[in-house]
């Protein structure tokens, strides 16, 4: 009977000592934390002004397919700065659609994550994990209360309903007061499954973020999962961005025979309509899954010799400031880049942005 005792008040004391975050509830009182909307910050990676955390604004829903819209409700590359001084720090979000994926963690379906400027680079926080459609999480508490700007990595493969910043009531929080990430023009990312963040295991760590923070400039994210199919739709949205470079990374979604066709439509609006800015066109890397099948990448070399061509044609006809860059080294040689053969793990959105840098920053 002692024993049994014993047990329960270690249990007590053990849930009192670390308090509810084990639950994912907070450690204040309601009345000493006080929430503030996302939206009275400033949103990144986002062109247009709706108060809402979607990719494209509600103009295009008849505009792009219906897939291409659903996605475009996901909240890839969107983020929040601010500044605070808060001591604790707390997420409260809802997600759309609950949205779960066997190849991927919740955590980069449908979770958040939080960096802060500390020593001339963003350096992570910790990630809000989720555990449903609502969710709720400390990201700090009793921490030193030093006045810092912050980036907050919103959900890469569920869109965003309404998101809270908790602090605690002592503390201020407003918009930043520098310009990490604000400054300059965006890039604008036009992709596939993979550009939209699968499987990175947090928001912070797909490629487009993760130059993002290394440029010190926003990306906007327009990469639709299965459906990033060269289309002038979205090329349509592009154009509406005044961006510092346009990237076209479409040939896993898109039919081989549709490459050329569509690649020299949308090079040739974009350079209609912006006339100045560079336009880098991304080829696909291997299939990993497909090494040991004898001839199972051709299908990838096939549609890496139609953007070629299309690319090739278009510089012929006089089209400048157009660049190519192959796919075969992106993820690296190793094979480990990958959590299916396709989508990159962690160690692939990695090499993908380090092999990206480079050509970026001489574009830019």
């Amino acid at each position: 009977m002692f024993t049994v005792r014993l047990i329960l008040l270690l249990i007590f004391f053990t849930i009192i000592l670390c308090g509810p975050d084990v639950f994912g509830s907070t450690t204040d009182s309601e009345d000493s934390i006080k929430y503030h909307d996302g939206h009275e910050f400033v949103i990144v990676g986002k062109y247009h002004d709706e108060k809402n955390y979607n990719r494209l604004p509600i103009r295009y829903k008849e505009k792009v397919r219906k897939e291409v819209w659903d996605l475009g409700q996901n909240s890839a590359g969107i983020s929040i700065r601010f500044r605070s001084n808060a001591r604790t720090l707390i997420i409260r979000w809802s997600v759309m659609n609950d949205a779960v994926l066997p190849h991927m963690p919740s955590t980069g379906v449908k979770g958040l994550d939080l960096y802060a400027y500390s020593d001339d680079r963003w350096q992570y926080v910790k990630t809000a994990i989720p555990k449903g459609k609502s969710s709720e999480r400390i990201l700090f508490s009793n921490k030193d209360g030093i006045t810092r700007e912050y980036l907050l990595n919103l959900p890469l493969y569920d869109g965003v309903e309404s998101l809270q910043i908790g602090i605690n009531t002592a503390a201020s929080i407003s918009v930043p007061h520098e310009k990490y990430l604000l400054e300059k023009k965006p890039v604008v990312y036009y992709g596939t499954s993979i550009a939209q963040g699968g499987c990175a295991s947090r928001p912070g760590m797909l490629f487009t973020n993760l130059m993002a923070r290394a440029l010190d400039r926003s990306f906007i994210n327009l990469g639709f999962s299965g459906n990033g199919r060269i289309e002038s739709a979205v090329g349509e949205a592009m154009c509406e961005v005044d961006a510092a470079l346009y990237v076209i990374d479409c040939n896993p979604n898109t039919d081989t025979e549709l490459i050329y066709d569509r690649t020299m439509e949308l090079v040739q609006m974009l350079r209609k309509q912006r006339p100045d800015a560079p336009v880098l066109l991304v080829a696909g890397f291997p299939d990993d899954s497909r090494y040991f099948v004898t001839g199972g990448n051709q299908p990838v070399e096939a549609k890496t010799r139609e953007l070629k061509r299309a690319f090739k044609s278009l510089r012929k006809s006089g089209v400048q400031k157009l660049y190519f860059q192959k796919g075969v080294d992106l993820i690296g040689k190793d094979h480990e880049g990958t959590v299916d053969g396709i989508h990159p793990n962690d160690v692939g959105m990695m090499r993908i942005a380090e092999e990206l840098l480079p050509v970026i920053k001489k574009l830019l």
